[in-house]
């Protein structure tokens, strides 16, 4: 079933705000990166790519456990990699 725009709580509407915001920065920064205008733009979209998968966690706590928890240790080791990555460089 899905569920109309109206319907949904405050906090359904902020957390899908968030993520259509977060994915559509990694598009831009990941375009940013690929056409070297910005070298470093790689660093600004993992963790982007971190937020947009606990967004995703929260969406899917109610409707499947398994894929949101899934979803939680995927962040956890993107936000992990993207502090690697951050203090090597």
């Amino acid at each position: 079933m899905k569920a109309k725009w109206n319907d949904l709580s405050i906090i359904d509407k902020v957390i899908t705000i968030v993520s259509l915001a977060s994915s559509l920065l990694v598009l831009v920064f990941g375009i940013l990166q690929i056409f070297n205008i910005w070298d470093k733009a790689i660093n600004v979209a993992i963790p982007l790519m971190g937020i947009t998968t606990l967004c995703q966690a929260y969406t899917f706590w109610n409707k499947s456990r398994k894929v949101a928890y899934f979803s939680i240790g995927s962040a956890a080791f993107i936000f992990l990699c993207a502090i690697g990555v951050f203090f090597l460089t």
